[in-house]
């Protein structure tokens, strides 16, 4: 008899125990449903879905046209382990700035890798081997961009210009995704007056008198467009010209950086 009772006393607690889960368990769910959210349907469907076009050289230039009157943009900021590179775009070379203000907003150089270094020269950054950077470029398009050279943008220390393929190239079209920064070196009136003898280009007296004064790299003048120039960073700029680097001036250790848009200037 007392082991009929113990057995019913004991199913007892199980079953007590049982309940007592199953009501857990109840109010556990009814606590996750309290905590949802209702799900806005109609602002989901008046937000709007941005498609980007696949781009390459015959459509570049139409959409980077477009994209730049809707995005005003020209300030950006250039942000590396040695300090930050402000940096203001020209306004008077729409393409390259709009495809500039682009890749930075579809994240194309979040993060990317200064790829070449030249102390005196320049710092070369943007076409990343990568694999994000690679794949970014599979997603946004190959093309290049028609050159936008002007005389009156010169290579002086802190130009930000674009590189470019000198074979089959006869436009001189810039590459949409490869950049650099001029760090620059000394110049005299004999290397001046050896381009301007070279080439159809003629200096004023005083871009003369600037490269005299703060130097540069004047041969690649009218060979690259010239889009911006550093505003505040040279200091940054130099550090990282002066990066060790490999027999092909690759940094031996890698030197990341992103960018990021500061705004309109006004």
């Amino acid at each position: 008899m007392r082991n009929v009772f113990m057995f019913f006393l004991v199913l007892c607690i199980g079953c007590t125990q049982s309940e007592s889960a199953s009501d857990a368990a109840v109010q556990a769910n009814e606590l996750e449903v309290t905590k949802a959210q209702p799900v806005d349907t109609v602002a989901l469907l008046e937000e709007p879905i941005v498609y980007f076009p696949m781009l390459d050289t015959p459509s570049c230039e139409a959409f980077l046209r477009k994209f730049g009157e809707e995005n005003k943009e020209n300030r950006i900021v250039i942000e590396t382990d040695h300090g930050d590179i402000h940096i203001r775009l020209f306004d008077d070379t729409p393409l390259h700035r709009a495809n500039f203000i682009y890749l930075i907003k579809r994240n194309y150089f979040t993060p990317s890798e200064f790829v070449r270094v030249i102390k005196g020269f320049v710092i070369q950054g943007g076409n990343s081997e990568q694999y994000t950077s690679a794949e970014r470029r599979k997603l946004i398009g190959s093309y290049s961009i028609p050159n936008e050279i002007s005389k009156s943008r010169l290579h002086y220390p802190g130009a930000l210009a674009m590189s470019r393929h000198y074979e089959d190239n006869p436009d001189k079209r810039s590459e949409a995704y490869d950049f650099y920064i001029v760090e620059g070196r000394k110049v005299g009136q004999v290397e001046l007056s050896q381009i301007q003898a070279d080439r159809d280009w003629k200096y004023s007296i005083a871009q003369r008198d600037k490269y005299l004064k703060v130097g540069g790299v004047p041969h690649l003048d009218g060979e690259h467009t010239v889009f911006g120039e550093v505003t505040k960073g040279m200091n940054v700029v130099r550090a990282l010209a002066s990066v060790p680097t490999d027999e092909a001036d690759w940094p031996r250790k890698t030197e990341s950086f992103n960018i990021r848009l500061e705004g309109e200037e006004e």
